[in-house]
C-alpha cells in the first residue's frame, strides 16, 4: 500500500465506526442544546419572582400551557379572561367542563382553538356568547346548524360571515333574516348580475358599491348607474380602472376618494389630465403615484401642507408625503426638503432608509421612533432614551433585538401583558415545576402546604 493511500484511509473514518461518532456528536448536541434551554429557563423564573405579582399571573396565564391540575391548584389567582383567550391550554371539552364556572365566556367564544364541533356547541349553549360565536369561521357550518339555532344567532354578524356555505338556496331560506346591509358587504356571496337584479329592492348599494367581488365591468356599472353610490365606487380597486372609465363618469366621481385609489392606471399623464380635479391633500397620500423628485418638485406648491405650532414657532409642512411610504425615500432626498417634512409623520414612516447614521443626521428632528418597525433597534438605542419611551408600546414591538438579557436589562420597565403576547420575543417553555415555584413565591401562605400534584414532580 503507498504511502499517499494510508495516509489518506487513516484520516477517513472506517465504514463502522462513522455512525457511532456521528450518534455521539448528535447526543453531544442535544445535551448542550438541552443545557442551555435548562439555564434560559431557570433565567426566566429568577426574573419571574422578580416582578409584580400581577404581572407575572398576567403573563402566566396568557402564554403558558398550563394542564388541567395546575390551573386548579392555583384556581382563585389565575386572570381568568386571559386564561379563556390562552391557545396554548390543553383544549377539550373536558378540560371546559371541569371549570364551567370560572371561564369569562365572552373570550371563551371568541377563541379559533377550541375544538369546535356540534357537540361543543350544544354542550354549553346557554354558555356561548352567541354574538361572538356568530361570526366565528372555525364553526362547522352547515345548513342544519344555521337552521338548529336559528333564534340564538346574531343576525348581523352572521350575514357578515364568510364561511357560511353560501348558496342562492341559503340567502332564500332566511331572506327575512339577513342584515342585507353586511350581506352587501360580503365577498363569499355567489354574485352574478342575476343575483344583484333578485334582490335590488333589499341590497344596501352603498355597501354593494365598495364589495370586490362582484362581477365588475363596464355594462355592471352602466346598468345600475343611478343606484350606486359614486363616493364608495370611486374607492373600489377592482373596478376595471382605465382612463376611458374615468372619463366616461367624469362628473360623477367622488374626486377626493378617486386621489386615494391606488388602482387607477396612475402616470404623470393621468396626474396631469385631471391636475385640476384630484384633491391633492388626498393625492400626497397616493403610494400608487410614479413617484420621482421630478413629481415632488413640479407640484411642489399643491402638495398637503399641514400647520405645526412649536415652541412659539408656526411653520407649515409636507404632511401628506411625510406619512407616504412610496417615495423614493433616500438621505439625499430628506436633506432637500428638509424644512418641508412633517418630523413626527417621518418618524413613522418605516419606508426610510433607517440607519444610525440616518438618525444621527437629523438631532432633535426625529419625534415619534418608538411605534417605527424599522428603526435599527439595539440595546445601546434602547437605553440611551429608556426615560422617554412608551414602555408599554416598546413591549409588543416585534423588531427589538430579544433575548433574555434584554428583558432582565429592563424587567422594572416592561409591560408584562404586552410581552406575553409578543411573538417575536422567543422564551423558553417553562416546566409545571417552575410555574408551582413561582406562584408559591408570590402565594406562600397558602400554597406551600399543598403537595405537589404528580404532573409537576
Amino acid at each position: 500500500m503507498s504511502e499517499q493511500k494510508t495516509d489518506r484511509n487513516a484520516l477517513t473514518p472506517s465504514a463502522a465506526s462513522y455512525p457511532a461518532q456521528v450518534q455521539a456528536a448528535g447526543r453531544q448536541l442535544a445535551i448542550a442544546a438541552q443545557l442551555k434551554q435548562d439555564i434560559e429557563r431557570g433565567w426566566l423564573v429568577a426574573i419571574l419572582k422578580r416582578i409584580a405579582s400581577e404581572e407575572v399571573v398576567a403573563f402566566l396565564s396568557s402564554r403558558e400551557a398550563l394542564d388541567g391540575d395546575l390551573i386548579k391548584r392555583f384556581a382563585d389567582r389565575w386572570d381568568w379572561a386571559k386564561l379563556s383567550g390562552n391557545v396554548t391550554l390543553p383544549w377539550s371539552i373536558g378540560l371546559i367542563e371541569r371549570f364551567e364556572d370560572r371561564w369569562d365566556w365572552e373570550e371563551l367564544s371568541s377563541m379559533t382553538d377550541l375544538p369546535w364541533s356540534i357537540g361543543l356547541i350544544e354542550r354549553f349553549e346557554d354558555r356561548w356568547g352567541w354574538w361572538e360565536l356568530s361570526s366565528k369561521e372555525a364553526l362547522p357550518w352547515s345548513l342544519e346548524l344555521i337552521e338548529r339555532y336559528a333564534d340564538r344567532w346574531d343576525w348581523e354578524e352572521l350575514s357578515s360571515n364568510t364561511t357560511l356555505p353560501w348558496s342562492l338556496g341559503l340567502i332564500e331560506r332566511f331572506a327575512d333574516r339577513w342584515d342585507w346591509g353586511e350581506l352587501s358587504t360580503n365577498e363569499a356571496l355567489p354574485w352574478s348580475i342575476g343575483l344583484i337584479e333578485r334582490y335590488k329592492a333589499r341590497w344596501d348599494w352603498k355597501m354593494l358599491s365598495a364589495n370586490k367581488a362582484l362581477p365588475w365591468s363596464l355594462e355592471l356599472i352602466d346598468l345600475y348607474e343611478h343606484l350606486w353610490d359614486w363616493g364608495e365606487l370611486s374607492t373600489n380597486e377592482v373596478l376595471p380602472w382605465s382612463l376611458g372609465l374615468i372619463e366616461r363618469f367624469e362628473g360623477l366621481w367622488d374626486w377626493e376618494e378617486l386621489s386615494t385609489n391606488e388602482a387607477l392606471p396612475w402616470s404623470l399623464d393621468l396626474v396631469e389630465r385631471f391636475e385640476n380635479s384630484w384633491v391633492w391633500e388626498d393625492l400626497s397620500g397616493n403610494g400608487a403615484l410614479p413617484w420621482s423628485l421630478e413629481l415632488i418638485e413640479r407640484y411642489e406648491d399643491r402638495w398637503l401642507w399641514g400647520l405645526i405650532i412649536n415652541s412659539g414657532t408656526t411653520r407649515f409642512s409636507w404632511s401628506g408625503l411625510s406619512y407616504a411610504r412610496a417615495l423614493p425615500w433616500s438621505l439625499e432626498l430628506i436633506e432637500r426638503f428638509e424644512d418641508r417634512w412633517d418630523w413626527e409623520g417621518l418618524s413613522g414612516n418605516t419606508a426610510l432608509p433607517w440607519s444610525l447614521e440616518l438618525l444621527k443626521c437629523f438631532p432633535g428632528r426625529w419625534k415619534r421612533l418608538l411605534w417605527n418597525q424599522s428603526i435599527p433597534w439595539s440595546l445601546e438605542l434602547i437605553e440611551r432614551n429608556a426615560k422617554i419611551w412608551d414602555w408599554r408600546s416598546l413591549s409588543g414591538n416585534k423588531t427589538l433585538p430579544w433575548s433574555l438579557e434584554l428583558v432582565e436589562r429592563f424587567e422594572d420597565r416592561w409591560d408584562w401583558e404586552s410581552l406575553s403576547v409578543n411573538d417575536a420575543l422567543s422564551l423558553p417553555s417553562l416546566h409545571p415545576a417552575d410555574i408551582v415555584e413561582i406562584m408559591a413565591h408570590y402565594f406562600t401562605d397558602r400554597y406551600y402546604q399543598v403537595a405537589l400534584p404528580s404532573s409537576v414532580r
